[in-house]
């Protein structure tokens, strides 16, 4: 089965290595050229031109796109970790269809940011979705979903540490049953979906009189590898990165300190308190120092 792939990050590569198993890759694209790309994360161009494949860099809607994934001409077409709409020319080029990865339950949390958003909602059960492409948002079929439980004592990064091995998986499940010409097809329940923009590094200041548990995911949502949940204090930059909650009593006005120490301190919220394990200052990255009665903003 010929395929050609699109994607980028870790996880693209995770998937590409299963394809490459039983399948011919006979092109892939990959996102135009990004400062992160084989930095934080591994690179799928590099990863592409290193095995030899046919490898270009573009966007969807380029028509050079169009063009490679003609000339190569694929029995299916496989998306992981890109970030761009296919439009339909390209959805109806492979003769058995279009595959993407999606990392949620969906129907729900369709669009970017996927895993910070359910975080952020509270949620605790996360996962992954293989389902065939159509020309919605992360609204076609689903051929197979895994899923885990997210405690709430695990941030963003232990989500993602039990992410990253089912993208291998499924992949190879997925390409198991479109083989055997009878893939599964479940209809998404639109009604019961939720899709989500993409998220930035400024969506990630603490509003201190939100509830304690509102601040709290904000703060598992962003954490390592992302840039982390941010607050200010004498205007310097204080990345926030772990904490718990505290007791559910007003002391104080929000933002304010009620004990302090070095990297560590006990602030007031909007319903209680939040107990901050790990504070430092974003120019340093030393710990930051509070004493009781310092407001943060």
């Amino acid at each position: 089965m010929k395929v050609v792939f699109l994607g980028n990050h870790t996880v693209g590569i995770s998937s590409l290595e299963a394809i490459a198993e039983t399948c011919e890759i006979v092109g892939v694209i990959a996102h135009p050229p990004d400062i992160e790309d084989g930095v934080k994360y591994k690179s799928v161009y590099n990863y592409a031109f290193l095995s030899g494949w046919n490898v270009i860099r573009g966007k969807a809607k380029d028509l050079e796109i169009k063009n490679f994934i003609s000339a190569a001409k694929p029995d299916l077409i496989w998306v992981t970790d890109y970030r761009y709409l296919l439009p339909a020319e390209i959805i109806r080029l492979p003769i058995r269809g279009v595959v993407n990865m999606h990392p949620s339950l969906l129907p729900k949390y369709r669009g970017r940011a996927s895993i910070n958003w359910a975080i952020l909602k509270g949620e605790t059960r996360i996962g992954l979705t293989a389902h065939f492409v159509d020309e919605g948002i992360d609204t076609g079929d689903i051929i197979e979903q895994e899923s885990f439980i997210l405690s709430d004592d695990q941030d963003v990064g232990d989500a993602l540490d039990m992410l990253y091995p089912l993208y291998r998986n499924i992949t190879r499940n997925v390409l198991d049953y479109i083989r055997d010409g009878n893939p599964p097809r479940r209809q998404q329940d639109l009604t019961q979906g939720t899709c989500f923009p993409r998220r930035r590094p400024e969506d990630g200041q603490i509003d201190w009189s939100q509830p304690a548990r509102t601040v709290r995911n904000l703060i598992r949502a962003v954490a390592r590898p992302y840039p982390g949940a941010f607050t200010f204090h004498q205007q310097k930059k204080i990345i926030v990165w772990a904490s718990e909650l505290g007791q559910e009593t007003m002391k104080a006005k929000p933002g304010e300190i009620i004990e302090g120490g070095s990297g560590s301190f006990t602030i007031q919220v909007g319903d209680g308190t939040l107990l901050i394990h790990d504070a430092k200052e974003a120019e340093t990255n030393l710990a930051a120092v509070f004493k009781p009665g310092d407001k943060l903003e």
